[in-house]
């Protein structure tokens, strides 16, 4: 999520809101979605069927069946679905530059 401040632009958790430090990491979706590890880490244990096409934040497919697993966070507009989910976990435990481990 982008939004303009103070003349520039900040960057921020589509699914929580935190503002990118530059510090914490995060990593980006298609169009500018972005997902902070904090809320990777609670979708990788909260992501589940749930009644109902959707379509995902993060890589932008509509009409997403219920069968595939989804998270949405503290923001109810942001929904990841569990093939965002796996690859930004796969991508952040690659990261050498990231302290997490993606327990499997």
């Amino acid at each position: 999520m982008q939004r303009f401040e103070d003349g520039g632009v900040v960057i921020s958790c589509d699914f929580c809101g935190l503002d990118w430090d530059e510090v914490k990491p995060m990593i980006e979706g298609h169009h500018g979605s972005v997902l902070c590890l904090e809320c990777l880490t609670t979708a990788i244990e909260s992501a589940e069927q749930q009644a109902g096409k959707y379509s995902c934040t993060l890589c932008l497919r509509e009409n997403l069946p219920q069968t595939l697993p989804r998270w949405t966070g503290n923001r109810p507009e942001a929904t990841a679905c569990q093939d965002c989910i796996l690859q930004a976990a796969k991508a952040f435990d690659r990261d050498k530059q990231v302290d997490w481990t993606w327990k499997q």
